[in-house]
């Protein structure tokens, strides 16, 4: 007969003791879970399994264990920032220029990231953990929370190299561009997508698909220009979109309601200043990958360069020093252009950002409009680049110092001065095509990705700006009327085809001119977005983004 040992309670504390629990890890991990529900962060759920083992594993020591909660610390601030929707960390050392930012945007930064609604969200459960820990084991409800979401199929687990799904047939048909298709225009939108969530390889051949749709298509510039002449003002303003405008109130402003032409769906295709003038350079071609933008391109490529051969005498002008992260030297790499104008002999009228001088955009560009006048050239095309709405600009006060100045005081006395310049232009009888193109917006209200003025990543509320042309001194303009709407989605090289076609059809010399051969089957370009490691590109309808070497996501809505 067996006797049965008697199992003293010291044995049994030996025996479990060493499995202590989450203690206040409980807290990092109840918290990432409810921002994760929320929408306010994305969550590997592999990853956070294998933190929340390591820590709980049994180390009988219990200053081993104690060790081990302190030393898994940095690892779950790692973890916390590769869960966020913040870019990758190596941006951010990417980018030193960050430094050069003045004390008081930096302060400014600082204070859009903190989400008061949070900060009380989480002392509620802070005080709920410590109210609760008093009866219940919160170790087992955290842990069973990981494992449901892992296997609950909303969050995909890291897959192994032999777990790669391969792409069917019928999907990588659908990827490429369709054989004889027009390479000078491309649909609105991309083919029915297959039933389902594509994946990551999917995805990947849609985005090599798009590149190589646009890597052909080429505006046809006329062989020479007997056109009657007239100059062409590029207006390139950063930091102003759509969404901008409606949130500043601004949508209506003369300035847009006076245009003879407005792109509604015009896509940047970037975020950043530099990228966005290096894309409006290479108007004249399909739009390239961000990595491409800094290769040589064919000399068709160039929209300044197409116009100098046609007798346009090529000028830039900055309202700025062009000196942050090498904006001037792009725009002049290769020769491609002059020195641009900047006017240093005027007082400026705002502070840059990270402390530089910002000059008056209608100052500026009447000084240039009068050296112009002066130099008796035939015909010049203008590039002028303004930051005057740029995110933490100052406005200069007297003693040198500065102001705070919202955005909407900056954006109303831009278009302001910009409709002014417009009417003074008008009073010259000198015939001018006025292009007014953004860079790509201010991100003025953010969403669950990104806060308030970041724009790592290219959304659409960025890269979807206003586009407007201004046909000034032409007789056969007609009666003021409402701007004619360009819809379907274009971008640069649908500007490189309009003054293209304007030169082509010599619209200075009609008695009417003929709008509708002017605008009909532009290019149109899918709305395509891409920073440097990041893109954003629409699939189905339904935006997907790649942050770095991270797979797809499905953009937060």
């Amino acid at each position: 007969m067996l006797r049965r040992e008697r199992v003293t309670p010291a044995a049994a504390a030996g025996a479990t003791g060493s499995w202590r629990g989450l203690g206040l890890w409980n807290l990092y991990f109840a918290g990432k879970l409810l921002l994760y529900w929320t929408g306010a962060l994305n969550f590997h759920a592999f990853y956070n399994l294998l933190l929340a083992s390591v820590l709980l594993a049994p180390l009988p020591p219990l200053w081993l264990h104690r060790l081990r909660h302190i030393v898994a610390i940095p690892f779950g601030v790692a973890l916390l920032y590769y869960d966020s929707w913040l870019p990758p960390f190596s941006r951010l050392l990417a980018q030193p220029e960050v430094l050069n930012f003045s004390p008081a945007y930096l302060l400014e930064l600082m204070g859009r990231f903190i989400n008061w609604d949070m900060v009380g969200g989480g002392f509620i459960l802070l005080v709920a953990y410590l109210f609760l820990n008093q009866w219940l084991r919160l170790t087992v409800f955290s842990m069973g929370a990981l494992v449901l979401v892992a296997l609950s199929g909303i969050v995909t687990l890291p897959a192994l190299p032999w777990d790669r799904p391969q792409v069917p047939q019928a999907a990588q048909a659908q990827a490429q561009p369709a054989p004889g298709a027009d390479a000078g225009r491309i649909p609105a939108g991309s083919a029915a997508a297959p039933a389902g969530k594509p994946t990551n390889e999917q995805l990947n051949l849609a985005l090599q698909a798009f590149y190589d749709e646009e890597k052909p298509r080429r505006t046809e510039f006329p062989a020479s220009n007997t056109a009657a002449p007239f100059d062409v003002l590029l207006i390139n303003i950063c930091s102003l979109s759509w969404d901008d405008l409606k949130q500043s109130g601004l949508e209506s402003h003369p300035l847009f309601t006076n245009m003879d032409l407005i792109f509604d769906d015009f896509n940047t295709a970037t975020a950043y200043s530099g990228p966005a003038v290096l894309r409006l350079m290479r108007a004249s071609c399909g739009q390239p990958a961000h990595s491409a933008l800094y290769q040589p391109a064919p000399e068709q490529c160039y929209l300044m360069e197409n116009l100098w051969r046609l007798g346009f005498e090529t000028k830039t002008a900055l309202n700025h020093n062009g000196e942050f992260q090498g904006f001037l030297d792009e725009i002049t790499a290769g020769g491609r252009f002059p020195k641009p104008y900047i006017p240093t002999e005027m007082r400026p009228s705002m502070t840059g950002f990270d402390g530089s001088p910002i000059w008056d955009d209608l100052d500026t560009l009447g000084r240039w409009w009068k050296a112009r006048e002066a130099s008796g050239a035939e015909r010049t095309a203008l590039l002028y680049n303004t930051i005057s709405l740029h995110d933490g600009n100052r406005e200069a006060t007297a003693d040198g110092g500065g102001r705070s100045s919202p955005f909407h005081n900056r954006a109303q006395r831009l278009l302001d001065e910009l409709d002014t310049f417009i009417g003074q232009l008008e009073k010259t009888g000198r015939p001018v095509v006025l292009v007014f193109v953004p860079e790509h917006g201010a991100a003025l209200k953010g969403d669950r990705m990104q806060i308030a003025g970041m724009r790592e990543i290219p959304t659409p509320d960025i890269t979807h700006v206003p586009v407007g042309v201004r046909v000034i001194g032409a007789k056969g303009r007609g009666e003021a009327r409402e701007p004619r709407r360009i819809q379907g989605p274009t971008s640069y090289m649908a500007v490189s085809e309009l003054l293209a076609r304007m030169i082509a059809q010599d619209v200075y010399a009609q008695e009417k001119i003929d709008w509708g051969a002017l605008t009909a089957d532009l290019p149109q370009t899918k709305p395509v977005s891409e920073n440097e490691g990041t893109v954003l590109m629409p699939y189905g309808n339904v935006p997907y983004v790649r942050l770095g070497n991270r797979n797809w996501i499905e953009y937060p809505r």
